[in-house]
Formats: structure tokens, C-alpha cells, sequence
């Protein structure tokens, strides 16, 4: 009960923080996204951890990423708005832990109304897979993902792994979820906060979750 009190806490006071940094917008760096390669630049530019803090990207049109080499987005620490749109034909399965849209959500990261279809099944030890996220640390509302996360351990959805301080609130994952340990419809390894959230997706329907 603690636990789940400190994580409220933490999440309401991150969500003050946005607030207040969408009040200040005018002093922020904005990022448009138009286009596949906008997003591939924001992908390659977000290999420093440092590049999307206090930055603003908004998301202008769906995205198709059918065909296109994309390995995700490294790292973010900024606010993405995905204003409602989708980015499709996600195909991660390169070998590889911590995999997802955004491999990391930093503790000042925020992710909102996006949608996002696909497939994330890496090889290799596949661990911390999640349909929008990896390892999150920020706070995502009003995601989506429809499609296939398959892996290892820490399945989930939305995210792999919600640490301690990540908050989830009002995401939907429908489709697919396979893993071998820790899996489940939103994340498969939570330590924060998670409400409000919708699991359509099945659930290892032919993999049993294995017990530690």
C-alpha cells in the first residue's frame, strides 16, 4: 500500500511538472513531424540522452513504417504528442533487449495520445519488450498499441518494464502478448503506477508464463 501511495505521489507530482512546462511551451524547442524521415532523424538524434529533454515533438500525420529499416527510438526525455494519429508497420526484431517504439522513457519523458501497430519480437534474450515502450520511467497517457509483442521475460503491451516513478494511465493494448516470464496485457514488470488502463490482447495463449 505504501508503495502504491509513493508511486501516485510521484506520478502526480510529474504530471504538475508537465503542466508547468506546457505553460512555459514558448521556451521550449519544438519538434514537427511530418514525415517517416522526421522520425528517423528524431531516432538518430535521440541516441544522446540529452537531445529530447525539454523539447516538444508533435506528430502531424500517421506513419507507415512498412519496408523501412527503424530500430526504435533509442532514449527520450521529452514530451511526444502523438495528437491522436498512429504510426504503423512498426517491425522490430532485430536481437536485442529493451525493445519497443522508444527503447527508453526517462523520468521526464511524456508520451501522449499515440497509437501505434505492429510487430516487436526481437531474437536474442528478448528482454524488456513492450509495444510502445521498453523500460519506462516517464509517463504515458492515452497510448495504444494493436499488433504483436512477443519475447522473453518482462512482456508487456504497452511497456516491458514501469519503474518505480512510471505512470500508465489511460492505455489500451489489443493483439498479441507472448513472453516466458513476467508477461501481461499492459507490462509485464510494474513498480509504479498503472490506472485506468484497458487490456484487449491475448495473453500467452500458446506459451504457458513460466514461474520463477
Amino acid at each position: 500500500m505504501m508503495k502504491r501511495i509513493l508511486s501516485l505521489l510521484l506520478c502526480l507530482c510529474l504530471t504538475l511538472s508537465l503542466v508547468l512546462s506546457a505553460l512555459a511551451e514558448q521556451d521550449r524547442e519544438v519538434i514537427h513531424l511530418h514525415s517517416v524521415e522526421d522520425l528517423l532523424e528524431l531516432a538518430e538524434n535521440c541516441i544522446l540522452d540529452s537531445y529530447s529533454r525539454g523539447k516538444t515533438v508533435y506528430l502531424h500525420n500517421d506513419l507507415d513504417l512498412t519496408g523501412v529499416t527503424f530500430s526504435g527510438i533509442p532514449t527520450f526525455g521529452g514530451t511526444f504528442e502523438g495528437r491522436g494519429h498512429t504510426i504503423s508497420g512498426l517491425e522490430l526484431t532485430e536481437q536485442r533487449s529493451t525493445a519497443g517504439l522508444f527503447r527508453y522513457v526517462q523520468r521526464e519523458g511524456l508520451i501522449r495520445n499515440l497509437t501505434v501497430s505492429g510487430r516487436v519480437a526481437p531474437g536474442g534474450t528478448a528482454a524488456t519488450v513492450g509495444g510502445i515502450v521498453g523500460c519506462n520511467r516517464g509517463l504515458l497517457i492515452g497510448c495504444r498499441f494493436e499488433g504483436t509483442v512477443a519475447g522473453s521475460a518482462s512482456i508487456g503491451g504497452v511497456a516491458g518494464v514501469n519503474e518505480a516513478g512510471g505512470c500508465i494511465l489511460r492505455c489500451v493494448s489489443q493483439g498479441l502478448v507472448v513472453g516466458e516470464n513476467m508477461t501481461g496485457g499492459i507490462t509485464g514488470y510494474n513498480v509504479g503506477l498503472i490506472e485506468g488502463c484497458e487490456n484487449l490482447a491475448c495473453v500467452n495463449i500458446h506459451t504457458p508464463d513460466a514461474t520463477l
